[in-house]
């Protein structure tokens, strides 16, 4: 059994949910991998400039049993004759590789972004199972022409595949609404990465707090809540690890006790959340955090940590029994804070987070999921 997978990022770039559920498929009996990368399937934008070159270089190690494939493609893919063109002029190599993987045996198909090359694939090869690990809600990362066409694509992708696994209560409920089959599937954490956290002491009582962040900072990031935040909380430093691709409001001078770090490496991470006192996830409700299940707030309370965080997709589902506290309702910014630096940090509590709430639990307790894997084996011996 193999899978052809048409990942929604690069296997180079930081591990993330696409590489543990390769992980997983490995596990279930998958004996070799096509980790197709993902191509521009969106026009370009002056966003683009911005983007740091090195997110998609993190040296993240790959199974032996996982083969990559570049795809060339010109950012034309929305236009009604661009992914015409694409696969006319360029995609007809990395077609071949495709279609002669797909040839050699039974095949599974996934697919983790939308996209014209993973229709065609769905549509022309024959596999003995597919589905869409819907992980984010993808057509509300684009605007105009670009999100019309990823919104077509996203529902032909998922109206042909047969199982949709959704990372978010709201993605589940959206596919859910179209009478497809779905799975919903959380995100988790990688344990490993965590180990040098277990310092930690049960109660946090920092005469200088430290509120950090890990990750990039988007649209989705919420700038003036958190310049609120530094300046109800002078004692405490804000630190920002991570690109910045959308930079403070104009015109605002960052307060003395926020310091922006440049982006780390994956391996480097852990090291940050060791210094933190508690994490932030101050992400703008809109229509593309609605589908965001963060995995910050896994990674950050397998870290022993408390959350501060604003009401946006999953993380308006949790609360206090979660240790999450929300910063942005009203004038309590420093009482949440306060509260979270407050709260008696119990280790039991953050080692049976990690066991329940990892990327190999997570998938053990995907039973759809698990239950496809097993009929295509089936198949596959008979």
């Amino acid at each position: 059994m193999r899978l052809l997978y048409f990942s929604p990022v690069s296997a180079g770039s930081y591990a993330q949910r696409p590489h543990f559920m390769v992980r997983a498929w490995l596990a279930w009996g998958v004996e070799s991998v096509l980790w197709v990368n993902p191509y521009p399937c969106r026009l370009p934008c002056p966003r683009d400039l911005r983007r740091p070159r090195n997110l998609d270089d993190q040296g993240t190690p790959l199974d032996a049993r996982v083969r990559v494939l570049d795809v060339p493609a010109l950012p034309i893919e929305p236009l009604p004759w661009g992914a015409w063109l694409n696969r006319r002029l360029l995609w007809a190599k990395a077609w071949r590789e495709i279609a002669q993987f797909a040839a050699q045996g039974a095949t599974i198909l996934g697919v983790g972004r939308p996209s014209a090359l993973a229709l065609v694939a769905l549509d022309e090869l024959k596999h003995e199972a597919s589905f869409f690990d819907a992980m984010d809600n993808f057509p509300e990362f684009h605007r105009g022409l670009s999100r019309r066409a990823m919104r077509r694509h996203e529902n032909a992708v998922a109206a042909r595949v047969d199982l949709v696994v959704a990372s978010s209560t709201f993605l589940a409920e959206k596919f859910a609404q179209s009478g497809l089959r779905v799975e919903k599937v959380l995100n988790a954490c990688e344990l490993p990465q965590f180990s040098v956290a277990n310092h930690h002491s049960p109660i946090i009582n920092h005469s200088s707090p430290v509120l950090g962040y890990v990750g990039c900072i988007g649209r989705w990031f919420d700038w003036p809540l958190v310049l609120r935040l530094a300046e109800a909380m002078p004692q405490a430093s804000v630190e920002l690890v991570g690109p910045c691709v959308v930079p403070p409001p104009s015109g605002r001078k960052l307060p003395g006790n926020v310091r922006l770090l440049p982006a780390c490496r994956q391996s480097e991470a852990a090291d940050h959340l060791a210094r933190f006192s508690a994490g932030l996830i101050p992400f703008r409700p809109s229509a593309l955090t609605d589908g965001v299940d963060p995995i910050k707030y896994y990674d950050y309370r397998a870290a022993g940590l408390p959350v501060l965080s604003t009401r946006f997709g999953e993380m308006a589902k949790r609360g206090r029994a979660d240790d999450v506290y929300f910063f942005d309702e009203g004038d309590g910014v420093a009482d949440a804070a306060a509260a979270a630096l407050a709260g008696r940090r119990d280790h039991d509590a953050t080692n049976r987070f990690r066991r329940e709430n990892n990327w190999t639990a997570r998938f053990k307790q995907s039973s759809v999921l698990r239950s496809l894997a097993a009929s295509a084996r089936k198949r596959d011996a008979a």
